[in-house]
């Protein structure tokens, strides 16, 4: 469940910063206009008629425009997602280069400590002291203390 809302806020956020709502509302504004012309087209070519036949006209243009107005509703919806996706895909592919590059820059640091431990002379196996007696026997006598 939190994978999926998660998912959804980023595409909520990807959807703001591009203007998705914007251009949405646009096509659609775009298409009631293009219905509201007809209509008015089927006025002026019912004009000098009677009122149901102005009326009817007006029916018919208004009809005829919900054809063309779906239609680029429709286009302009898939115009939006593709840019939606586009973006999506931009992002994604950011997200996973910046963490390729701290993955590589992780891995150089680690070559370069392990480098640098190599160059170091054997100084440091020379500081353990080695295992005697005395070590052996203290060993016995702190699991009884204990």
């Amino acid at each position: 469940m939190g994978k999926n809302k998660r998912s959804r806020d980023v595409l909520e956020a990807i959807r703001r910063n591009t203007g998705y709502a914007t251009g949405r509302a646009f096509s659609l504004v775009t298409s009631v206009v293009t219905v509201v012309v007809c209509a008015g087209l089927g006025a002026l070519l019912g004009t000098d008629r009677e009122q149901e036949i102005v009326l009817a006209f007006i029916l018919m243009g208004a009809l005829g425009g919900v054809v063309p107005a779906l239609l680029v509703n429709h286009l302009a919806n898939a115009i939006f997602d593709g840019a939606d996706s586009l973006v999506q895909i931009a992002k994604f592919q950011e997200r996973s280069l910046r963490r390729r590059n701290d993955a590589l820059d992780l891995v150089e640091k680690i070559r370069e400590e392990v480098e640098a431990d190599e160059d170091k002379p054997e100084e440091n196996l020379s500081e353990i002291p080695p295992e005697t007696k005395e070590n052996e026997q203290e060993l016995p006598e702190n699991e009884e203390a204990s």
